[in-house]
């Protein structure tokens, strides 16, 4: 809950996570959406009016797990979301990563693809993108292979380590 009393989740009655609260957009009417790496997540998730710590867990109607979020005093600090799938490991079926300290971006945070694998991972240090980047561009649809490109972000600058991906070859 929030602490007006509004949920913090919203569910979508479908095999996909939870829409996650991501603020006001007029007067006390909030909104949900989907989460992103990189997102900031501002608003405190309570419990019986006190600052929530602690799992929650988010089910399909089959029992399936969704999602996990890990709070602490109110603020994420860790999303898991997973693909429901014919495997009952929760490692190989990983959708989405994001590690936060106290709702800010911060530490490693991975997008994974049911096909490919891993698809995008970036790390951060307290908002701010720092660390390895990595990300695998899907190009079937141009008729050529798989492209990676790395790179290290030093507080915010880029600089690649690979060479960009091209669309015409």
């Amino acid at each position: 809950m929030l602490e007006c009393g509004n949920n913090y989740f919203k569910n979508t009655e479908t095999s996909q996570p939870p829409l996650v609260v991501r603020g006001r957009w007029c007067s006390d009417l909030y909104f949900w959406s989907t989460i992103s790496i990189g997102d900031t997540l501002a608003e405190l998730g309570f419990l019986d009016n006190v600052l929530f710590t602690g799992t929650a867990l988010a089910f399909d109607s089959l029992d399936n797990i969704l999602a996990r979020y890990i709070f602490e005093n109110g603020f994420l600090q860790r999303i898991e979301q997973y693909f429901v799938n014919d495997s009952n490991s929760e490692l190989n079926n990983l959708h989405l990563l994001i590690n936060m300290k106290n709702g800010i971006p911060h530490g490693v945070q991975r997008y994974y693809s049911s096909y490919t694998g891993l698809v995008i991972e970036k790390s951060f240090q307290e908002g701010i993108l720092n660390g390895p980047f990595y990300f695998k561009k899907e190009r079937e649809d141009y008729g050529l292979e798989p492209c990676v490109e790395t790179g290290i972000y030093r507080m915010g600058v880029y600089e690649k380590t690979s060479k960009p991906c091209e669309w015409d070859k």
